[in-house]
């Protein structure tokens, strides 16, 4: 039963993932992007530069993991209909977001928990109703 559970789970995560992405994966579009340092008066950012028929945007990055890449570049992914809407187009934030994967996995461990509580070591006088054997009333052309 875990192992078919399991399995059902990874599949239908699978496949509610490149419908749940926001930009939307299969509507938007993906443009080159350069990750730039940009200084606003004592603070600085990392951003990242793309364009989108000419006009520019951008796109603020974590400057943990973007600040040794200055210069670099990468894939952003954007909304057409509104070109300011975009992500870094990466596997770890975009396809799989750690907060989204924490409930999705604690609430299936949480249901196979109460799936497993209820079946296994039944009550002795549940077993006791079931074995005496009662059948269900027949209908009327069986």
């Amino acid at each position: 039963m875990i192992k078919s559970a399991i399995l059902l789970f990874l599949t239908c995560f699978l496949l509610y993932l490149p419908f749940s992405r926001v930009p939307d994966y299969f509507d938007s579009e993906t443009a080159p992007g350069i990750i730039i340092k940009e200084s606003m008066g004592p603070r600085t950012k990392i951003m990242a530069v793309y364009s989108e028929y000419g006009k520019e945007y951008k796109l603020e990055l974590d400057s943990a993991e973007y600040a040794s890449k200055i210069g670099k570049k990468l894939e952003v992914i954007y909304e057409l209909s509104n070109p300011q809407k975009a992500v870094v187009n990466k596997f770890w934030g975009y396809w799989l977001i750690p907060i989204e994967i924490a409930w999705s996995f604690g609430g299936f461990a949480a249901l196979l928990a109460i799936a497993y509580a209820t079946t296994h070591k039944p009550h002795p006088s549940a077993i006791a109703e079931q074995l005496k054997g009662e059948e269900a009333p027949k209908k009327k052309y069986q």
